[in-house]
């Protein structure tokens, strides 16, 4: 469990920085894609709640350490995430291209709804929160959806150092 968490952590650490340092800085890009929620949430629906809240407090962790955000602010709402996703572990198989696309677009949209309620707690303070109903929110849940099955693909090549168990053990569980 350990190895996982330290090989999601590094992943996770990759993708922070690739996102802040890279993609901010492409200008044709309205929205930069959250990369770091697509790779949290492919660890929460290969391994469980339990990697999947502590991906998701790791990644908003490395979002408050880097942005101007109040401490905490994406921890909560990746942590929530991640567990949520993780109860579905047992019933969702990653593999292939709609099953990503499909709980990607989900996760941005819980995303959005719980960033406006968390951004209530937080009111004099530089939050920049888009409605859902924005071109903001439609480009970055088209992004999103889009490289859902690129980055799910490409991080299932570490699949043997980020997995607890196997998909045979996790379908004879259900």
């Amino acid at each position: 469990m350990i190895k996982s968490i330290l090989i999601s952590t590094f992943i996770l650490l990759c993708a922070t920085i690739i996102e802040s340092s890279i993609l901010s800085n492409i200008s044709f890009l309205l929205v930069v894609p959250d990369l770091v929620l697509i790779c949290s949430l492919y660890f929460s629906l290969l391994n469980g709640k339990i990697i999947g809240e502590t991906t998701g407090f790791i990644s908003g962790l490395f979002l408050d350490l880097i942005t101007g955000i109040p401490f905490g602010f994406n921890c909560l709402y990746r942590t929530i995430i991640g567990y949520v996703a993780g109860i579905f572990s047992n019933i969702i198989i990653i593999s292939g291209v709609l099953i990503p696309m499909l709980s990607v677009g989900a996760a941005t949209l819980v995303k959005a709804v719980l960033i406006k309620l968390i951004s209530i707690f937080f009111p004099n303070t530089n939050i920049f929160v888009t409605g859902i109903i924005s071109y903001e929110f439609l480009f970055e849940f088209v992004e999103n959806v889009i490289l859902a099955p690129f980055i799910f693909k490409f991080l299932s090549l570490f699949r043997s150092g980020v997995a607890l168990k196997s998909t045979q053990e996790r379908i004879d569980n259900v």
